[in-house]
């Protein structure tokens, strides 16, 4: 019998790390951007302007130890590959994570992120004894600038006194201010399930008013990610669930200082993180994980504990036309190396931390830690492939 194998078109010479790729059996367009370590987590897509799109991540030997540091990539018009990832960040004791960049009101680039005091990764004390490898309850919140086409970046300075950790972008007010998603390990040596969410309020140059707004009963309701309802008249935020249970919905004010007490939505949440964007159509579009914990409503789990699936696939994408009441619209965007069964189950790299943004009209730019952070994937595609709006190829 003979094999097919050696007379198979082979593709896989001319793939290579950051380049534009596409194909008619993979959705969209996509790159993987060079890994800048062992582990690669966290990204945040972001336009620098109509011809540049940036990438900022955290890499390094493992998150929560020294050396966890930021680097950003870019894609330009006419390049056809991301660039290779430079350092941006700053203290290289610290475990420096959950970047974020964004253009300020000034036109500077403005990059938050966090930075935690790190563990000695042979030290095994921590184990057993009700704690977590990654202090996040040690974390400053981080700032740096620069001008936006290019040059130093500013010395990084601390926004707030107090630890406290980020996950998404600000979204900006109509008198220019901005209002940044934060939240609070405050649990020492615990599992972050006590973790509760608040608003913090930038000036227009991006740096920290000191002035705070809580969210009601957000206590395992973390990585708020914000966007503006449909009308305008009100804003509306979306969370994580400590409890593996479904994403979280509140409706707060236009200036963010008054928020509703976060309620289930429809969609899954695997205590992993989750973003929203609102697209030119009026749609909202989420990017998550399709996996929970389901909830029994006969014994409830107090808020406080945590669960920590690892199932961080597959990465879907949904979408909603009436500010995230229903999702009607959902499609996997990549269901993960495929491995399944209690034997092979842990082969299935997590897929986890996604970003998304939209570029031209109906034109979606995602993001994601990619077959359990060995890189980032990027992927461009339509909102009409994902409302089923779209032919197929052929």
């Amino acid at each position: 019998m003979f094999s097919p194998v050696s007379q198979a078109l082979d593709l896989e010479g001319r793939l290579s790390v950051g380049r534009l790729t596409r194909s008619p059996l993979v959705e969209g367009t996509w790159a993987l951007l060079e890994p800048a370590g062992r582990q690669n987590h966290a990204p945040q897509l972001c336009w620098l302007d109509q011809d540049r799109l940036a990438c900022v991540w955290m890499a390094g030997g493992q998150e929560g130890t020294a050396g966890m540091s930021i680097y950003l990539s870019e894609l330009r018009r006419g390049r056809g590959r991301w660039s290779k990832p430079r350092l941006i960040s700053q203290d290289a004791s610290r475990s420096e994570q959950n970047p974020l960049l964004f253009v300020d009101g000034a036109g500077r680039l403005e990059l938050i992120h966090t930075a935690q005091r790190a563990r000695d990764p042979q030290d095994s004390s921590w184990q057993g004894s009700g704690s977590s490898f990654s202090m996040q309850w040690t974390a400053a919140l981080r700032r740096q600038t620069r001008a936006l086409a290019g040059g130093r970046w500013s010395r990084a300075e601390d926004l707030l006194p107090a630890p406290s950790f980020c996950r998404h972008p600000p979204h900006r007010r109509p008198d220019g201010r901005w209002l940044l998603p934060i939240y609070r390990s405050l649990e020492s040596g615990g599992a972050f399930g006590h973790d509760h969410s608040q608003v913090l309020v930038l000036a227009e140059d991006g740096s920290s008013t000191g002035e705070i707004f809580d969210v009601p009963e957000s206590t395992g309701r973390v990585h708020g990610s914000i966007v503006v309802s449909n009308d305008g008249s009100q804003l509306l935020q979306f969370f994580r669930s400590r409890l593996a249970d479904r994403i979280y919905r509140s409706v707060g004010s236009l200036d963010g200082s008054a928020w509703t007490v976060p309620q289930p939505t429809m969609l899954p949440n695997n205590n992993s993180s989750i973003q929203v964007c609102r697209l030119a159509s009026g749609r909202l579009a989420m990017i998550y994980n399709r996996f929970c914990f389901e909830p029994d409503p006969l014994q409830p789990q107090v808020w406080g504990e945590a669960n920590w699936p690892r199932t961080r696939w597959p990465l879907s994408i949904a979408i909603s036309a009436d500010d995230g009441e229903t999702w009607p619209w959902i499609r996997d965007l990549d269901p993960g190396l495929g491995f399944c069964g209690t034997a092979n189950w842990q082969l299935n790299g997590q897929l986890a931390y996604p970003s998304v943004l939209e570029g031209q009209p109906g034109e979606l730019h995602v993001a994601y830690s990619w077959a359990g952070r060995a890189a980032i994937r990027y992927v461009c595609l339509e909102e009409t492939s994902i409302t089923g709006e779209q032919a197929w190829p052929w």
